[in-house]
């Protein structure tokens, strides 16, 4: 499984999260460098939106309108901002009426719709609880799923439903366009689902944060074990894990981040990176 070969990497990061490919050009959101950056694989990075140029401390999820323009949630201020094609900064919507708790990781539909979890309860202090998905139209109005999740966090859609990764329920769940869970496919105890991403046949990767592997399913929830990162014992910051996935359009390759699980060692020191492997 890790005979799979490695054909990119970008070292030095803080940590990489919401991996989208757009244009063959793979964007992220550098959440403790409060960054959102573009990576052409055979050139350059280039910083789309920074803290300082009115983009959030801590960026999650990305995606796009119709007309081009990029989403940003703000994770702790709990906002969705778009970031116009003049370099403008606006707020798309104000979700921080609806949850004390940060944001995280979203999808937008090609019309616009975007989909956004949120953490729902302080993982570091209290039990899991679950919480609704945020759905905020294409001109900005908000409203809310009926099903519930544990800690929301990746989503995608293939075809008529959206899975959705329940980090501490180790679960991936389906919602359909009535916003019931109609399948869920069950994650190895602990492993905390994070990331993920389809491929064109409806197989879904699935980057497990604790376990630091990329989980496959098919379309029956079976799972095999597509990679996993090897411990080193040499590694200043302890274990890293895998935090999102995405598959790219072509369906040679896939990207995955990964950092240390110590988190305020990963705040201080530039343990992220981003691997594409061949698919």
């Amino acid at each position: 499984m890790n005979g799979t070969p490695v054909l990119k990497q970008l070292s030095g990061l803080g940590f990489a999260e919401a991996l989208r490919w757009r244009n063959d050009e793979l964007w992220f959101s550098d959440m403790f460098r409060g960054q959102v950056v573009s990576w052409n694989p055979d050139g350059e990075t280039t910083v789309r939106l920074s803290q300082s140029q009115g983009g959030p401390e801590m960026p999650g999820g990305l995606g796009w309108t119709p007309e081009g323009d990029l989403l940003v949630v703000d994770c702790l201020r709990r906002l969705v901002l778009r970031l116009d094609r003049d370099a403008k900064v606006h707020v798309h919507a104000d979700l921080s009426s609806l949850t004390e708790h940060p944001l995280n990781d979203m999808h937008v539909e090609a019309d616009g719709t975007a989909w956004v979890g949120g953490y729902g309860f302080n993982p570091e202090i209290d039990q899991p609880v679950d919480s609704v998905l945020y759905r905020i139209s294409p001109t900005g109005e908000l409203s809310s799923s009926d099903a519930r999740f544990v800690f929301p966090n990746g989503c995608e859609r293939h075809g008529d439903l959206i899975a959705v990764a329940e980090t501490f329920a180790d679960r991936i769940s389906f919602f359909d366009d009535g916003s019931k869970v109609v399948k869920s496919f069950e994650c190895s105890l602990g492993s905390g689902p994070d990331g993920l991403s389809f491929d064109s046949n409806g197989r879904l990767y699935v980057a497990m944060a604790f376990a630091a592997e990329i989980e496959r399913f098919n379309v029956n929830g079976e799972r095999s074990t597509f990679y996993k990162l090897e411990p080193d014992p040499q590694s200043a910051g302890g274990a890293k894990g895998i935090f999102d996935c995405a598959v790219h359009p072509s369906g040679k390759v896939i990207a995955f981040s990964s950092a240390c699980l110590d988190e305020n060692y990963a705040m201080a020191h530039d343990t992220g990176s981003i691997t594409i492997l061949e698919l």
